[in-house]
Parts: C-alpha cells; sequence; structure tokens
C-alpha cells in the first residue's frame, strides 16, 4: 500500500468517525439541556452548551465571572476546563468561574454540547461557533451581573478567546490567551508539515485567525498571552508575534514565557498565578 493511500485512509476514518460522534453527540444534548438547569447548561441560537459553574464561599450582588474554554482536544474528551473553574472558585472570592465545553465536544462525563466538533485541525473557530459561546457569555453575564468578565483559552480555546474579543469587542473585559495558534494560516502550515498523513491540514477552513481582529479590539480589554518556551504544538513564536502586533495597536498587553514548558501548561501554577492577579486588581 503506497504512503498516499494510507494518507487517504486515515483521512476518511477520522471523518467518518467525526461524523459518527456529531450525530450521537445531537442526541444525547437534547434531552439534557431541556432540563434547563442554569449552573450546568447555558441556551444559544445553534442549541445548548454544557457548563460546570463554581462559586467562592463568599459571593457579592456582582461578582468576578470567569469563563474557561479548552483546547482542539482531538484525542481526549475534555475536562480539564471544569478543574480549572473548581481551583479559581477555591482560590478566590467573589468569583463565580465556570467551565465551558465547545460546540460539538463531549466531555469526560457524557454531557455533550450541540453543534459541529469538526476534524480538529483548526477547522472549528468559525461565526457559527464563536456566535454560540459568546451567546453563551452573554447569558451568563446576565444572569450574574459581574463587575468584570474574564475569559481564558487554552490552545484552540485561546484561538476562539482571541476571536471573540475581536468580534464582540464589549463583551470581555480581559482575556487570557494560553498556548495560542494566533495566525491560524501560519500554524495551520506548521502542522501539515508535522502531522504530514493527516490531509485535513491542506483543507480550506471558514475559521477566523485571532491575528486578523485584532484591529478591532476595544482598547480598554487587558489580554494576557500566556506560552510555555517548549510548545511544539503551537509554538511560541505564535504567542511573541500576536502579543506584538497587540502592542502595535497599542492595546493593554501583557506576555508571560513559562520556561522550560510545553502545549500542556493550562493548570500551571504561573498560569493560575497571571489569572489570581487579575481577580484581585
Amino acid at each position: 500500500m503506497t504512503m498516499k493511500i494510507q494518507r487517504l485512509l486515515i483521512y476518511f476514518t477520522q471523518i467518518g468517525l467525526i461524523l459518527n460522534i456529531s450525530s450521537c453527540n445531537s442526541q444525547i444534548s437534547k434531552s439534557k439541556c431541556d432540563s434547563k438547569d442554569s449552573l450546568h447548561w447555558v441556551t444559544t441560537t445553534n442549541g445548548c452548551l454544557h457548563i460546570y459553574t463554581y462559586k467562592s464561599k463568599i459571593i457579592s450582588d456582582t461578582p468576578n465571572l470567569v469563563i474557561i474554554i479548552h483546547g482542539d482536544a482531538p484525542f481526549n474528551k475534555p475536562g480539564y476546563q471544569y478543574k480549572m473553574a473548581r481551583l479559581i472558585s477555591e482560590q478566590n472570592q467573589n468569583t463565580i468561574a465556570i467551565g465551558l465545553l465547545r460546540p460539538g465536544y463531549t466531555d469526560d462525563d457524557g454531557n455533550t454540547s450541540d453543534g459541529q466538533r469538526g476534524l480538529t485541525t483548526g477547522d472549528n473557530y468559525t461565526p457559527d461557533v464563536i456566535t454560540a459561546i459568546a451567546q453563551g457569555i452573554e447569558k451568563l453575564k446576565n444572569r450574574y451581573h459581574p463587575k468584570k468578565t474574564i475569559l481564558v483559552g487554552h490552545s484552540g480555546g485561546a484561538a476562539i478567546t482571541g476571536d471573540i474579543i475581536g468580534m464582540e469587542p464589549k463583551l470581555i473585559n480581559k482575556a487570557v490567551l494560553v498556548s495560542c495558534p494566533c495566525d491560524l494560516p501560519k500554524w495551520r502550515k506548521y502542522m501539515s508539515e508535522k502531522q504530514f498523513y493527516n490531509l485535513a491540514w491542506h483543507d480550506s477552513v471558514l475559521s477566523v485567525s485571532p491575528n486578523s481582529v485584532i484591529k478591532e479590539i476595544n482598547k480598554e480589554t487587558e489580554i494576557v498571552i500566556v506560552c510555555g518556551e517548549k510548545d511544539d504544538i503551537t509554538p511560541i513564536e505564535l504567542s511573541i508575534s500576536y502579543f506584538q502586533k497587540t502592542q502595535e495597536s497599542n492595546l493593554k498587553s501583557k506576555l508571560i514565557q513559562i520556561p522550560n514548558k510545553s502545549h500542556e501548561i493550562f493548570l500551571d501554577e504561573h498560569l493560575f498565578n497571571a489569572i489570581n492577579q487579575i481577580l484581585n486588581e
């Protein structure tokens, strides 16, 4: 069997698996979404998104609201966004922290958000996905009336975070982008060379590159960019370039480079320190 045929088989097998998962996910999420549990679900015009809500022991009428978005998770069911939300709520007062499950994804507890998961090749940072998550955040803001809203995203979730602050400039007060593939064309080219057997990296996508909406970001939005110096999934150069572009646009941005760390830094103490500092400013 030639290498070309092997690549095609891998490609079409992956597509088939994703389509089957998406079909099952829609059926699973519908019944659970009907429960309308405001601590575990938030509705949008594109369906229902699963959340886990954690509250610190002391809450005022105007708490801090922190929303955490996971990465593309091509090989697992993401749940680490919930763990981060719980830890943030435990480490800070007057804080509601919410882990959000992106459209089309199933978490490690079997909960599923409505929408299309895609092939996890940078193809699901689309306007529909961005709109759904932004609507969910707006619903949560209307529910909790926060004094400030912080959006934290890892990897693909960081890309979506960058898109949201550019496309919905009044929605978020502070954004934390962790291990961000912020230059989407450059990152997808890099990944197509790294995963040469996966033809999906060569497909055209409708995703929005965070770099393309930097000039639309509200000048009052504070941005923290966090990256591991040894990241070989979203190389540090992508975060540095995004930071430089935000500086050129006179935005309030900060870059944190974590020494000797790679891509999986979402539960790193440096990140928690940065978020806790934001919450206590």
